[in-house]
């Protein structure tokens, strides 16, 4: 019996140490990248060693930070391939159009675009700032809305329904940040808003709040105010 004791023991002590855990920030007047991206199979390497590695020196005079990367572990609604999706942090949206005139950048945007099959970015802003922090056997959510504007009360009025019965225990949806679009069209992917938060109730938490009773007879707003989403569960890069 002792044996077991010990044994269990050691289980859970290997167990708490494999779990990682990174604090993250959003900074209030920063511009916020997002990116979502596929790499090649096979290019990991290209991507992260070759072009990655060697930009950052290039990108930090302009304000640039890495926030968070983590991967798609589930695609929840639409079309989108993306494997990865990165939270990047700009000093201004003047500082990264300086950037990517910059020749150093230029030289290594090609080696990024070769290791990659798909690519959409765009900009964002946060409200206030907030530090939080991740771990790698947490769920998280990442929803980009395209708002109808005609019908952008509706999203309120879903959240404002379902919010109650979303927030509790064996759910646990628990809000992170909102980052809306800065409306710019430099990039090529333009949401009207990111909706980051965790399903403290885990993997299966949202398929227990898509059959209440609340989400059932609100669901229909939500489609109104948004025409097309892109919604996936996360897992951090840690």
């Amino acid at each position: 019996m002792k044996n077991v004791i010990i044994a269990f023991a050691l289980i859970l002590t290997t167990s708490a140490f494999a779990q990682k855990t990174q604090n993250i920030t959003f900074t209030k007047g920063k511009l916020v990248e997002v990116a979502l991206l596929s790499i090649r199979e096979g290019k990991d390497s290209q991507f992260y060693q070759d072009y990655f590695s060697k930009v950052m020196p290039v990108a930090m005079p302009y304000g640039a930070r890495p926030i968070a990367s983590f991967a798609t572990t589930r695609s929840v609604l639409g079309d989108s391939p993306a494997k990865v999706v990165v939270f990047f942090e700009w000093g201004s949206i003047e500082e990264k159009r300086a950037f990517e005139k910059n020749p150093e950048y230029l030289k290594l945007r090609n080696i990024r675009d070769n290791a990659l099959n798909y690519l959409v970015q765009g900009y964002f802003q946060v409200e206030e700032s907030k530090t939080i922090a991740i771990s790698d056997n947490k769920v998280y959510d990442f929803a980009a809305l395209w708002v109808d504007p005609a019908n952008a009360t509706k999203l309120q009025q879903y959240f404002g329904a379902v919010m109650p019965e979303a927030t509790k225990g064996n759910i646990g949806y628990t809000p992170i940040a909102t980052l809306n679009s800065i409306g710019a069209r430099d990039q090529n992917w333009h949401p009207s808003l990111i909706a980051f938060a965790e399903w403290k109730g885990g993997s299966q938490a949202l398929d227990r709040l898509e059959k209440t009773k609340a989400f059932k007879d609100n669901v229909h707003l939500r489609e109104a105010a948004t025409p097309y989403k892109e919604v996936f569960h996360l897992k951090p890069i840690l």
